[in-house]
């Protein structure tokens, strides 16, 4: 047992002998082999990487008590780039030679326990060579715990102090000790690393929670060997790795670092180290210390031995290389000629500028990249410049506000900067003072994010701020405020406070604009103290008595803190009780955008908006655009961990079109940050009403003073100074980089330019002088947008940077000189050129060269080795243009050089390489792609080999080669084709008639074969290119002229006069097609009866289809049906006897030149033909075989037209002549007409989307379809409504399934009345006949049928249909007949959809579907009577042939041998009371058939234009037409736009836009039904559901989408239809007439009348004061009052009152006399007194009688017009008085809860008390009203606050004079003040006090106030 235990306690001893801890013993030295790699790359194989491996013997010495010495030698370099893993490292002589020269010395370095202490090196050693010795001795540090296997510490190492795992194993056997240590290098207390560039954007925590961007670890093994004595490491491996995911780290891709380390002992000796007999420094600890990293651009890499030569080499080259055209390589050398400047100094500038400062190229790009440079060096010789005054303010603006914004704010740099804020920098509104001081905030701003000492700066900004607030300068008060808010420091807002309303007693006295940037300046702060802006600006926006937009301002900045839920629902309540609509709209608006955003930082406050949202929706959803709200876009990808938002924000003051203040912001997230790259504000105030007023250069002193007589009124206060003024801001990444405006006088200067002679201003004489003489300027711009860098250590020692840059290279050069006839004169007018004929000849150029480089890897100033993309873009525009414009002759005529050479307009490239370049050897430069060729497979290229090749198989790849030549394939698919072949398009645009073709080259191989990840799609190539290329013709093109020329010599421009080809001269081919169509179609009716109607449609539409496309040219309506549909045949005699006719190439051969009754069958699916073919032999009924085919060719055309909303049932005159003549079966509504489409409404309506055109689809072909009985109904125009409404309700109930028969049943009229000459007989026919009772039976056999009581709750706007309102015109008769059109809810499906969806569509609603034969008859009848004063005629000629044109236009080619080639435009219109007809057409100058035509016919309720290109304007079709109408009886405007055949870029293009439809209406808030749409038509349709809501649907191919009180800006004029038989409707006061609604609506009316008024904003009150005292009813409320209305009684008895209108040029005066007609006085002078004189002008103002009413016109002073007739007064006020009237008509904001505003702006608590308060009294009773106003003291002591108290009114009550008596007394509702009652002072005393008028209200009574009075002898 004792044996036992003595083992033990020796073993025990033994082992707290044992030393783990390595260490290196005293006269030892221990030799290592060492070797470290560093690779840049994707992590994927087959790509390229670039990167160093360094191998040397490392000899660590012991020289003394925990002190140790490393020296480093026999030192092997070798470079990697290439592919991965097959490439090999090449060995770099020179590198090594670098590196030894680097490492050649010695350093010693304490060590203790494992742990690296200071490291001591000579001062030789540089920076760079002693990191490297700290990568080594990096692997040294270990801490080690000997009782403990497994534990986690921070440890001290290279990168930082970081968190450290260990791993301990141990082999006792062998005496050894294995430890492994992983350390997480993203976790560091003192984490190594340099960020520059992003001091503007801020950390998205969230997004970096969910997504690291940048990651980084390291694990190293160790192998230390032990004994009793001592430990010593054997081996090390360290492997370190950096990974960096610009994208989404999971599915975004990433790039990486590779880092790894070998440390091996080979060798121990004991013997004494050599020390160099050098000083040795201390150099630091063990951690990186940054050297040149940041003078070492990652992008170049040379050797700097003269710097001033080569600063003079580069500029001279960046000179020369630019001086002509940007070449692409100009941003690297501007980038170059920057490095170079970094490495000078003072001196070195100073040298350069005294050479090149006088030559302006060079001095252009030395203040250009100097200020880049952005180091104290940099800063103080910009300070010196301008001290000596050697640059011009505008280029001391430039250059301090790009050197204080890219400069690093270091204790130097600040220095520097404050001396060009206190010396240079004027306190002004100067551009050098605003940009100084915003500049120099911003270099604050990034020190106190940096550090906490920016105390230096924020107090100089501080007293600067205190400054211009003492001397109340404005100006200087927004630039400090804007300063502050730039550096966004918390400890501003006490300093802010001053100047916040609510906050300073001082600060209400402050301009409005002043308050607006004090609460701005908050918003930085927000970031920093959230909490105190939060509090201050929540507390701003629960004082309703503080300015509306300041509040909303206020929440602006509150929202930007994004506040927790309860401060929104806080915010949420107080909107509940805002009685302002400005600020609730508002604020609803931006919780529910901000509710809707997907960005990962505002996930928590958007779920607490939607909460908010949820207690204010019911009561804000609908607010009117005419309120302040906010826009906003936001969309956030989560696989590219990036998101854009975008947010609008309008503040409106008083809810007038224009608003006040428009702010735009956008917000990026990206790389786990957050950034606001843009925000622009403006602010508007008082333009509309100068602009209303234009240029008066007269003085506008006012004749009247006002001011006087509102002293009678009790503490009358104008509003808030209004001064014209358009302000802007500009901010940048969250930094206000500039700020200004326009004031008055800038606008009033600006308007003189043009309206006045040019003496005031000579400056315009000047620019004018100096163009004639010739202008030359040529301009560059050298700017570095972006620098963006991260440097962090690795393991190895040298710095891993990732850093991006972004250059630029503008340069504008050209010359103009202009030549002016006559020349201008001495008294010359900007005006006077509208007269002049001007010649203008320019040549200029636009280039840009761009450069975006992206760096990772290696960046020091001996070795670079990493990833590099570059992304280089360049522009060139040249403009070469000569111009002359004959403003009298209309002419302006511009010609341009032809095309010569190929010009690159723009070209881009992108290209990743993987780049190694060492100092050593300069030349030995590599740049290998990252993704070679060969790495790309493509299995689409391999050859398949078969086990035995056979002869044929061969044969076969033989001739699939020979088709891939002979289809111009690019690409080989050869067995011989292994390598990848970018993906290359090329399109080319050939514009050969002018001798060019634009094309654009798309090249494009990436690496998402590997990897599909966003990151992989840009390693690779790109390239775009867009350029002009000349196209050789037979003659050299000389130049390109073009003309426009209008008016009376436009017909004298025509090159080539403008016919057209009648389609029947064609040859004699095409009438014998159609009699071979004849035939058969007779063949087909004779056997009708026999023919099953189950035969297939498929055949009998193909074989219809080719007939008719061959058969049908005669129009382009029929060229289309027949392209489209293919099933279009024309019928019988159009051809044959067209002899003699006249071809109308702008008609419709669908019955209606300009109708859709054409075109809504254009598109009718093949299946129709058969159906029609069908339909046809069902009518064998009839008198022969040519009415059997019109009469079912008819009926067809009936039935679909009544299907189709507005198409035939909409045309006005429309012919059938076509229908007899050459119309196809299948042709729908081709054979209506204006009296048809009346004539048939009812049918129109029982057919209700009939499927007799659609019937026979796919589905039907396999069920035997009854036929239809149909109903004989004949409607026409004298029909009422209510006899409409009752067919239609009898129709719908007498729907029945019973009759099978196979045949229509013949209609009122025999067949035989159906052929042309019927037509004639019309008239009569009209008159005579009768509405019939409808009747309908059918069968449905459809599955979609749907129950008929669905249409009696039709639950959505989009199943409701539209019913056209037409006004046929007649200028012979004068007689308007409204007619009503229906569309089934399929709207004209049948023209473009198949006929199972139109089938299945019109059953859906359980409308008839019936075949509609009934109509036929009539509409043949009926169709040719109105053809001659109808406004969509067939025969609408072309107008050429009428009336000259009204503007030519001829572009064309020059050619040497002076043919004609190019293209002319002839514009012809014609208008008269009701209607305007436009044609335009563009033909060819060479004698060719092509035309493009387009014309349009404008209506009173209906507009329709229509497209067509091609042969003859007939290959391609579209048509859109406008139709008022009702929608379930509601106002509705309908727009339908059809098309047939299309070329193929134009769907392919429509087909592209619309997968982006959806998505973009449900964000504007529109619904998607499910619903079949015709795939050739769209419909929207609009209907008014009251005076600002409309019901909108759209209706597209696959979609359908609705939205249901839809907010308009202005009032809807829903008024009875006026009469438009005694109105001219023309098309030129349409859009006036718009706009002049729009323009109504924004001014307002106020009524007063006996006893109640209207005010201006709706608002109705009753009053009861209305004895002879005068009232104010509106007055303009601003400083300088221009108009003032007041009226009084004249007799108490009568209702009659006089009216005084009070402006600053004339006093008129209304009054009645005893015959109860109006005396008119002006200034004392009466007008209008003789009868003969109806009108009165005089200095802008304008009286006039209508009738009994005297109307008052004074635009300029604000009054729209007055009207008075003796009782009502009515009071129109311009809409820029919105917001400025006071008196008892209100304010007029649109705001109804302020409407009781006293003159002293503070709300009456009665309607009594408000409008006692807008009395004007009189000094005397004398006058005649007898009042005057008086506190009064409450008749009871209410007790306060406990107290038995004492009060007086607030405001005076109207009581009567002295000796004056009351005789009628009313009651009005005051507030009062009160004093405890034994300290109350006296009524004398409270009226003489000055506190009344700041005294707050305890208590509200009513009192009696005196209205009438007697008065007995002298009353005062």
């Amino acid at each position: 047992m004792r044996s036992l235990i003595l083992a033990l306690f020796l073993t025990l001893v033994e082992s707290q002998h044992l030393n783990y801890q390595p260490d290196f013993s005293e006269n030892k030295v221990y030799t290592f082999n060492y070797e470290s790699m560093l690779l840049s790359g994707l992590p994927e194989k087959g790509l390229a990487r670039a990167g160093i491996r360094i191998k040397s013997k490392v000899e660590i010495s012991g020289i003394g008590p925990k002190l140790c010495l490393i020296r480093i030698h026999s030192i092997e370099a070798a470079e990697y780039n290439g592919v991965w893993p097959t490439s090999s490292f090449s060995r770099s002589l020179k590198l090594a030679q670098v590196l030894t020269g680097q490492l050649s010395n010695p350093i010693k370095f304490e060590y203790s326990n494992g742990h690296v202490g200071n490291l001591m090196a000579p001062d030789s050693v540089s920076d760079d060579g002693l990191n490297i010795y700290r990568g080594i001795l990096n692997v040294l540090e270990l801490s080690i715990k000997k009782m403990q296997h497994s534990y986690s510490l921070q440890e001290a190492g290279i990168g930082g102090i970081c968190n450290t795992t260990y791993a301990i194993q141990e082999n006792k056997r062998a005496n050894l000790v294995y430890v492994t240590k992983s350390k997480d290098l993203n976790s560091c207390e003192a984490k190594v690393q340099m960020v520059t560039g992003s001091a503007y954007t801020h950390p998205c925590q969230t997004c970096q929670q969910r997504n690291k961007n940048s990651q980084a670890t390291a694990t190293y093994n160790y192998k230390i060997k032990y004994t009793r004595n001592e430990a010593v490491i054997t081996q090390a491996d360290v492997e370190e790795i950096h990974q960096f995911a610009p994208f989404n780290e999971i599915t975004g891709g990433n790039a990486i670092v590779e880092a790894r380390q070998k440390l091996v002992l080979t060798d121990v000796q004991k013997q004494m180290a050599e020390v160099p007999p050098k000083e040795f420094q201390n150099r630091g600890p063990l951690q990186y210390q940054f050297g040149s990293e940041l003078l070492q651009l990652p992008v170049h890499l040379f050797r700097i031995k003269n710097v001033e030569s080569q600063i003079e080499e580069s500029l001279q080259d960046l000179v020369d290389t630019t001086s002509e055209q940007l070449p692409s390589d100009a941003p690297v050398k501007a980038l170059k000629l920057m490095h170079l400047f970094r490495a000078a100094n003072e001196e070195n500038y100073e040298s350069v500028w005294k050479q090149f400062s006088s030559r302006p190229a060079y001095r252009r790009y030395i203040l250009d990249i100097i200020p880049a440079v952005a180091s104290q060096h940099a800063l103080r010789f910009l300070r010196y410049k301008m001290e000596r005054q050697e640059l011009t303010n505008w280029e001391a603006a430039q250059t301090v506000l790009v050197a204080l914004h890219s400069s690093t704010p270091t204790q130097d740099v600040m220095e520097e900067a404050t001396l060009i804020v206190k010396k240079h920098c004027p306190r002004s509104s100067t551009v050098l003072g605003k940009v100084c001081h915003l500049s120099y905030a911003s270099l604050c701003y990034k020190q106190c994010s940096s550090s906490d000492s920016c105390s230096e700066c924020l107090q100089l900004l501080h007293g600067f701020a205190g400054e211009a607030l003492s001397k109340s300068n404005a100006e200087e008060i927004s630039l400090a405020l804007k300063a502050l808010g730039n550096v966004g420091h918390p400890a501003s807002i006490k300093h802010i406070k001053k100047f916040l309303p609510g906050y300073a007693a001082s600060a209400s006295d402050l301009p409005l604009k002043i308050h607006a940037t004090a609460v701005m300046a908050l918003k930085n702060i927000g970031m920093k103290d959230p909490k105190m802006v939060q509090a201050i600006t929540l507390e701003i926006f629960l004082n309703q008595k503080i300015h509306r937009q300041i509040r909303m301002l206020a929440a602006v900045v509150l929202l930007e803190t994004k506040p927790g839920l309860p401060i929104l629902m806080t915010l949420a309540d107080a909107v509940l009780k805002e009685p302002s609509m400005q600020v609730a709209s508002f604020i609803y608006s931006h919780l529910r955008a901000l509710g809707r955003s997907t960005a990962p930082d505002l996930q928590v406050m958007a779920s607490a908006c939607r909460m908010a949202i949820r207690v204010l929706s019911p009561k804000f959803d609908r607010s009117g655009y005419q309120f302040s709200r906010v826009l906003r876009f936001s969309m956030f990808k989560e696989f590219l961990m990036s998101g854009l938002a975008a947010k609008y924000l309008v503040l409106n003051n008083a809810g007038s079109l224009i608003p006040k203040m428009a702010m735009s912001q956008l917000r990026a997230h990206f790389l786990g940050r957050v950034a606001d790259p843009l925000e622009v504000g403006i602010i508007v105030e008082g333009l509309q009403e100068m602009f209303a007023k234009g240029y008066s250069d007269g003085n506008s002193e006012t004749d009247y003073d006002f001011k006087e007589i509102l002293k009678t009124l009790s503490d009358w206060k104008a509003f808030s100074s209004d001064k014209p003024f358009i302000s802007v801001y500009l901010k940048m990444f969250g930094q206000e980089l500039f700020f200004g405006g326009l004031d008055k006088d800038a606008i009033q200067n600006a308007l003189q330019a043009w309206y006045g002679p040019d003496e005031k201003i000579p400056s315009i004489r000047r620019i004018i002088s100096s163009l004639q003489s010739g202008v030359g300027r040529q301009w560059t711009k050298a700017l570095l947008s972006s620098e963006i860098r991260r440097i962090v250590p690795t393991c190895t020692g040298f710095p891993m940077e990732t850093s991006f840059y972004y250059s630029s290279i503008t340069k504008v050069a050209g010359n103009v000189q202009a030549q002016i006839t006559p020349p201008p004169k001495s008294d010359f007018r900007l005006t006077e050129l509208v007269n002049a004929n001007i010649r203008l000849r320019s040549k200029m150029s636009l280039s840009m060269a761009k450069e975006m480089t992206f760096v990772m890897g290696i960046n020091t100033h001996m070795i670079q080795a990493g990833l590099e993309a570059h992304t280089k873009v360049n522009a060139h525009v040249p403009v070469n243009v000569v111009a002359t414009v004959h403003m009298k002759e209309k002419k302006i005529k511009i010609e341009i050089p032809s095309c010569k050479d190929e010009t690159n307009i723009v070209t881009a490239r992108s290209k990743t390489f993987a780049v190694t370049r060492n100092i050593g050897d300069l030349t030995a430069i590599k740049m290998t792609p990252v993704l070679p060729p060969e790495a790309v497979p493509d299995i689409m290229k391999m050859s398949f080999d078969a086990d035995s090749a056979s002869g044929e198989t061969d044969n076969i790849r033989d001739r699939q080669a020979a088709e891939d030549v002979s289809l111009g394939n690019s690409f080989s698919f050869g067995p011989s084709s292994s390598q990848k072949e970018p993906f290359v398009q090329s399109m080319c645009s050939n514009a050969s008639t002018f001798g060019f073709q634009v094309c654009i080259e798309r090249k494009s191989i990436h690496a998402a074969f590997i990897k599909n990840v966003p990151l992989y799609y840009l390693v690779g190539e790109h390239a775009l290119r867009m350029s002009f290329k000349p196209v050789y013709t037979d003659a050299p093109i000389e130049k390109i002229q073009l003309t426009i020329q209008a008016g009376d010599q436009a017909p004298t421009k025509m090159v080539r006069l403008v016919t057209f080809e009648d389609p029947e001269a064609q040859g004699s081919s095409r009438k014998e097609v159609i009699k071979r169509v004849k035939k058969i179609l007779d063949d087909t009716d004779e056997q009708g009866t026999r023919k099953s109607r189950s035969s297939s449609s498929r055949a009998s539409s193909t074989s219809g289809s080719t007939k008719s496309t061959t058969s049908s040219p005669s129009s382009s309506d029929s060229d289309n049906r027949a392209s489209q549909g293919g099933t279009q045949i024309y019928l019988k005699t159009r051809w044959s006897k067209a002899k003699g006719k006249k071809f109308y190439p702008f008609g419709d051969s669908g019955g209606s030149s300009s109708s859709s009754s054409g075109s809504s069958s254009s598109s009718s699916s093949s299946s129709s033909s058969s159906k029609s073919s069908s339909s046809s032999s069902k009518s064998s009924s009839s008198s022969s075989k040519s009415s059997s085919n019109n009469s079912s060719s008819s009926s067809k055309s009936s039935s679909s037209s009544s299907k189709s909303g507005s198409s035939s049932s909409s045309s006005k005159g429309s012919s059938s002549s076509s229908s007899s003549k050459g119309s196809s079966r299948s042709r729908s509504s081709s054979s209506s007409s204006k009296g048809s489409s009346s004539s048939s409404k009812d049918s129109s309506i029982s057919s209700t989307g009939s499927s007799n055109s659609t019937s026979s689809s796919s589905k039907a072909s396999g069920i035997k379809h009854k036929a239809k009985k149909q109903s004989k109904t004949t409607s026409f125009p004298h029909a009422s409504a209510a006899e409409r409404e009752r067919s239609v309700h009898e129709q719908k109930h007498k729907t029945q399934s019973s009759s099978s028969s196979s045949r229509s049943t013949s209609s009122v009229t025999s067949s035989s009345n159906e052929s042309v000459g019927a037509s004639h007989r019309h008239s009569k026919y009209d008159r005579q006949a009768e509405p019939k009772p409808v009747k309908s039976q059918c069968n449905s056999h459809s599955s979609y049928d749907v129950p008929t009581e669905w249409e009696y709750h039709l639950p959505k706007v989009y199943r409701l249909r539209f019913r056209s309102a037409h006004i046929h015109w007649h200028p012979d008769r004068k007689i308007s007949s409204s007619s009503l059109s229906s569309s089934s809810e399929s709207g004209s499906s049948n023209s473009s959809s198949s006929s199972t969806r139109s089938s299945s569509s019109s059953h859906r609603h359980g409308e008839n579907a019936g075949h509609s034969s009934r109509r036929s008859h009539v509409s043949r009848g009926v169709s040719i009577h109105h053809s001659h004063g109808s406004s969509l005629t067939r025969e609408r000629n072309f107008l050429g042939d009428i009336i000259p044109p009204g503007i030519t236009i001829v572009a064309q080619a020059a050619r040497s041998d002076n043919k004609n080639q190019g293209y002319q435009a002839t514009t012809y219109v014609r208008s008269d009371a009701a209607k305007v007809d436009v044609q335009l057409v563009v033909v060819q100058l060479a004698e060719t058939n092509w035309k493009a035509c387009a014309d349009a016919v404008i209506l009173p309720l209906k507009a329709q234009a229509r497209l067509r290109w091609g042969k003859e304007c007939q290959d391609y079709r579209i048509a859109a037409m406008a139709t008022t109408g009702q929608l379930a009886r509601k106002p509705a405007v309908q727009l339908k736009v059809q098309w047939g055949n299309l070329p193929t870029w134009i769907k392919k293009t429509s087909t592209a836009f619309m997968q982006y439809v959806p998505g973009a209406a449900l964000m504007l808030g529109f619904s998607e039904a499910h619903q079949r749409n015709p795939s050739h038509e769209f419909i929207v349709r609009a209907a008014a559901t009251s005076a600002r809501t409309i019901d909108t649907v759209i209706k597209a191919p696959g979609v359908t989408l609705y939205y249901q009180a839809l907010r308009m800006p202005f009032t809807l004029p829903l008024g009875p239809s006026p009469t438009y038989e005694t109105r001219d409707i023309t098309a030129w006061n349409i859009f006036p007439e718009i706009a002049s609604q729009i323009a109504q609506e924004d001014q307002s009316t106020c009524e007063v009348s006996e006893g109640d008024f209207k005010t201006f904003d709706h608002v109705s009150l009753t009053y009861s004061f209305n004895k002879s005292c005068n009232l104010i009813v509106a007055q303009d409320c601003t400083e300088h009052p221009k108009f003032i209305i007041t009226t009084r009684k004249i007799d108490p008895q009568s209702f009659s009152r006089e009216v005084h209108i009070n402006t600053t040029s004339a006093n008129i005066t209304i009054c009645p006399t005893a015959n109860s007609s109006l005396l008119v006085a002006c200034n004392e002078e009466p007008v209008l007194s003789h009868s003969g004189v109806s009108e009165y002008e005089k200095d802008n103002v304008k009286i006039y009688k209508n009738g009994t009413t005297v109307i008052v016109e004074a635009a300029t002073h604000g009054l729209k017009n007055v009207t008075f007739d003796g009782v009502i007064l009515k009071v129109t006020v311009a809409s820029w008085m919105r917001g400025k009237t006071c008196g008892v008509c209100g304010n007029n904001d649109r705001e109804k809860h302020n409407e009781l505003l006293m003159p002293n702006h503070k709300p009456a608590h009665s309607c009594s008390a408000f409008v006692h308060s807008w009395v004007l009294l009189e000094e005397t009773c004398s006058g005649g009203c007898k009042l005057q106003r008086s506190y009064v003291k409450l008749n009871r002591n209410p007790t306060i606050d406990g107290e038995e108290s004492t009060c007086y009114s607030v405001d005076p009550v109207l009581k009567c004079m002295k000796d004056c008596t009351p005789i009628k007394k009313t009651s009005v509702k005051v507030g009062f003040h009160c004093f405890p009652k034994d300290t109350a002072v006296s009524l004398l005393e409270w009226q003489r006090s000055s506190d009344k008028k700041s005294a707050c209200e305890d208590v509200v009574e009513s009192v009696d106030a005196d209205i009438d009075c007697t008065c007995t002898g002298d009353c005062s």
